[in-house]
């Protein structure tokens, strides 16, 4: 048997975990177990064929992950709280998933927890912003981890690149030219934007080489943070494309069903505190210190619409 450490990624074939599998596996230095609901999937496949060992596991079910927790050395933790089972169903369940995890890892051993969170907004507006279920379910899990003592890193990916092109409906004017609606932000709002599928698992693996120095830390995933104006005209500039950033107000999101739900206005409101609130996280140069090839905005959009 390998004398490599054993990295345990749940969330493995998504956009943070498989970036950190895909990371892991470039250094030659850990064996990767990934967990799965689905084994089969071409996904899944090709990290087998990669030596990754895929593990079909269901997050509710403590008997599934304790099995695929033996042996584990490392634990690399997202949950999905855009699951239709979670969103759509008991918004809840992402946190008992994340408690599930965290007791797991306590139980078996593991030496390391790596937990993807975020922001508790709750707290951080004093109370005016309550219903971002997805920020602070997963810092509810944060703070749970951290009372259990377990030896950890908190991961807080910034917004996320590809909002821009899916999360947010473009609108096509008559001109040609195109916005971008989103709620109660201005062009002026600044926003750290990440690059999951590129960016977790160079932080992660970095974090992995001298890593009680990130115990407890709160560590950014972003790789610059703009406004949303300066993100417009860099999609304008690329594209080819005119594109601007429209504010919905609570009257004018009406025309837009999919976003007006309280969920997605108070975390557009949030925006307003700055993302990361007042979490160490805030300090994005981290992220550059640790991976200093992360990927800018410009970057992502050239490798959209085309380089220049």
């Amino acid at each position: 048997m390998s004398s490599k450490p054993l990295v345990v990624v749940i969330g493995s074939t998504g956009n943070q975990g498989l970036s950190v599998v895909k990371s892991l596996l470039a250094t030659g230095k850990y064996r990767v177990r990934g967990l799965t609901r689905n084994v089969d999937s071409a996904t899944s496949k090709s990290l087998i064929a990669q030596g990754v060992e895929m593990v079909k596991a269901n997050l509710n079910n403590r008997d599934e992950i304790k099995r695929a927790f033996q042996g584990a050395n490392i634990v690399f933790a997202v949950t999905n709280f855009w699951d239709p089972e979670i969103v759509g169903g008991d918004p809840t369940l992402e946190v008992r998933q994340g408690k599930l995890i965290a007791d797991v890892a306590k139980e078996t051993g593991v030496e390391w927890l790596f937990w993807s969170s975020l922001a508790d907004i709750n707290a951080g507006s004093s109370g005016a912003l309550k219903h971002v279920l997805h920020f602070d379910g997963k810092n509810q899990v944060e703070q749970y981890i951290r009372k259990l003592g377990i030896p950890a890193t908190f991961i807080y990916v910034g917004f996320y690149m590809t909002n821009f092109d899916g999360f947010f409906p473009k609108v096509t004017n008559p001109d040609g030219s195109q916005e971008i609606p989103i709620p109660f932000v201005t062009e002026n709002t600044p926003i750290p934007l990440a690059d999951p599928p590129q960016d977790v698992g160079p932080i992660v693996a970095a974090i992995l080489e001298d890593r009680e120095q990130w115990r407890g830390k709160a560590v950014p995933v972003a790789g610059e943070r703009i406004t949303f104006g300066e993100a417009a005209k860099i999609i304008s500039e690329y594209s080819g494309v005119r594109t601007t950033i429209r504010t919905l107000d609570a009257e004018t999101i009406k025309d837009f069903p999919g976003l007006n739900n309280e969920e997605i206005i108070e975390m557009c409101k949030w925006f307003s505190y700055g993302y990361y609130g007042e979490t160490e996280a805030r300090d994005i140069s981290v992220a550059k210190k640790l991976h200093p090839g992360i990927t800018t905005f410009r970057q992502f959009c050239a490798e959209k619409y085309g380089k220049k």
